[in-house]
C-alpha cells in the first residue's frame, strides 16, 4: 500500500475540479448524477466496491523487502470516521468538511504536533439523511460512506458524497444506519491490539430508535447480514440490534462520541441516554469548530494533550481565545487518557519493523532477525489467527 500521505496541493486541485473553480458546491456533480438515476459512486456507496463489499477496512501499509519480509512503512493504522448530518440546515456540511480538511489532517497527522503522529492515520467520512426524504426524492441517499484513506482520496471521496439537503420535519433523522456500518461493517487492525478507533456522529436532531432489515438491505446490499457475520459479528434477521445496541457495540471498538449542533433539550436527552453524557459534546458554534473539537478530543483521549494545555493548543491552531475556552469547557467531561489504558498502548509495532507476513500481529524480534540472517532465507510462516475485538 506504500507510503502516500495527504497533500494540500492535491486537495486544492481536487476541490478546484469539483467546484469548477469555486462556482458550485463540491458535491454538485455527484448530486446531479444521483438525480439523473446514476446512483452513488462505488467509492462512497455503502454497498462497497464489487471486490470488497460493504466492509470498510483500516489495514497497515507494508513494503516487500528483498529478504522476503514485509516492512511496516509508517506505523500502525488508526481509523477516524466522521458521520455527518446533511439534512435541512446541515446540508452544507460536506463543503464545510472539505474547507477545513487541510487543517483537520494537519492536526491529526501531518502538522508540527499531530495528535495521532505515531500512527498511520486513515480517515473515512460518511453522511446521512432521513429515510422519509426518499418518499419525495427517491434518488437521494440515506447514507454515503467512504473508504478509509490516507491521501488525496480523502478529498476525492468527499466530493462524491450526495448530501440530503432535505428535512421532513418528522422529529428525527436516520444516522443509525451509519452507526450500524461503523459497528459491524468495519475491520480495523488496531482493534486486534486492544486499542480503539475514533468515531464522531454530528447532528442537531434525535435518531430513530430502530434498525430496519429492509433498509439495511437497501443501503448495504441484500447480503448485508452475511457480510456482518464474515466480519465477526453473527446476526440474524430475527434478532437485529436496535440503535442503542449498535451504539454499545460501536463503543466496544471505538472511542465514539456524539457532537451536538444546537442546544435542544430533547436531542441532548436522547443522545446522552445512547452514548453516555461523557461521550456527548455540545459544539459551541455548530460545525464551525468541528475540526478543532475532533482533534482536541482525540489528543485528550490519546494522552498527548492535557486539559491545562488545551486552550493554548486551540489558539495555536486558529481559534480565538474566547472560542478556545468554550471548546475546552465543552470537552472537559470526556474520559481523559482512555486510550492509554489499553494493555498494548506502548507496545504497538513501529515504522520499520519487519514481519513474516502482512497478517502477522507482531514483528520479528531481534533474535528472530539474527536467526534468519544466519540462515539466509526467512522461514515459512504459520498463518496466524487474529482475534478482532
Amino acid at each position: 500500500m506504500g507510503r502516500g500521505t495527504y497533500s494540500n496541493a492535491v486537495h486544492r486541485d481536487e476541490v478546484k475540479k469539483a467546484t469548477r473553480g469555486g462556482t458550485q458546491s463540491a458535491t454538485t456533480g455527484a448530486e446531479e448524477q444521483a438525480r439523473l438515476g446514476g446512483g452513488l459512486d462505488p467509492l462512497v456507496n455503502p454497498k462497497g466496491l464489487l471486490h470488497l463489499g460493504p466492509v470498510r477496512m483500516s489495514l497497515p501499509r507494508f513494503e516487500l523487502q528483498p529478504s522476503g519480509l514485509w516492512m511496516l512503512t509508517i506505523g500502525m493504522p488508526m481509523a477516524v470516521e466522521l458521520l455527518l448530518d446533511t439534512t435541512g440546515s446541515m446540508g452544507d456540511n460536506v463543503d464545510m468538511a472539505l474547507g477545513v480538511l487541510p487543517e483537520t489532517y494537519a492536526m491529526l497527522a501531518g502538522g508540527d504536533d499531530p495528535v495521532l503522529g505515531r500512527y498511520d492515520t486513515q480517515i473515512a467520512n460518511a453522511v446521512f439523511g432521513d429515510v422519509k426524504d426518499l418518499e419525495y426524492s427517491p434518488n437521494k441517499a440515506v447514507l454515503c460512506r467512504s473508504q478509509f484513506e490516507m491521501a488525496g482520496k480523502i478529498t476525492q471521496q468527499l466530493t462524491l458524497m450526495v448530501p440530503s439537503r432535505m428535512g421532513c420535519g418528522n422529529g428525527k433523522e436516520d444516522p443509525q444506519y451509519g452507526i450500524f456500518g461503523a459497528a459491524y461493517l468495519t475491520a480495523s487492525r488496531i482493534n486486534a491490539y486492544g486499542l480503539k478507533t475514533y468515531h464522531f456522529t454530528v447532528s442537531d436532531e434525535p435518531v430513530a430508535p430502530g434498525i430496519d432489515l429492509e433498509w439495511l438491505k437497501r443501503i448495504f446490499g441484500e447480503t448485508v447480514l452475511d457480510a456482518v457475520e464474515k466480519n465477526g459479528h453473527p446476526m440474524s434477521a430475527q434478532h437485529l440490534p436496535d440503535t442503542a445496541q449498535a451504539v454499545r457495540d460501536l463503543q466496544m471498538r471505538a472511542h465514539a462520541f456524539f457532537l451536538q449542533v444546537g442546544d435542544r433539550a430533547d436531542v441532548t436527552r436522547q443522545w446522552h441516554e445512547l452514548y453516555g453524557a461523557d461521550h456527548c459534546i455540545m459544539l459551541p458554534d455548530g460545525t464551525g469548530s468541528l475540526h478543532l473539537v475532533e482533534a482536541l478530543v482525540i489528543g485528550l483521549t490519546e494522552g498527548v494533550l492535557e486539559l491545562s494545555d488545551a486552550k493554548g493548543y486551540l489558539v495555536k491552531h486558529g481559534a480565538d481565545r474566547s472560542m478556545a475556552q468554550k471548546i475546552v469547557r465543552a470537552v472537559s467531561g470526556i474520559p481523559l487518557g482512555a486510550q492509554t489504558q489499553a494493555d498494548n498502548f506502548t507496545r504497538l509495532p513501529k515504522a520499520g519493523d519487519l514481519f513474516r507476513q502482512k497478517t502477522d500481529l507482531w514483528p520479528l524480534s531481534p533474535d528472530e532477525l539474527s536467526e534468519l540472517a544466519s540462515e539466509g532465507t526467512p522461514k515459512e510462516p504459520e498463518t496466524p489467527k487474529i482475534n478482532w475485538l
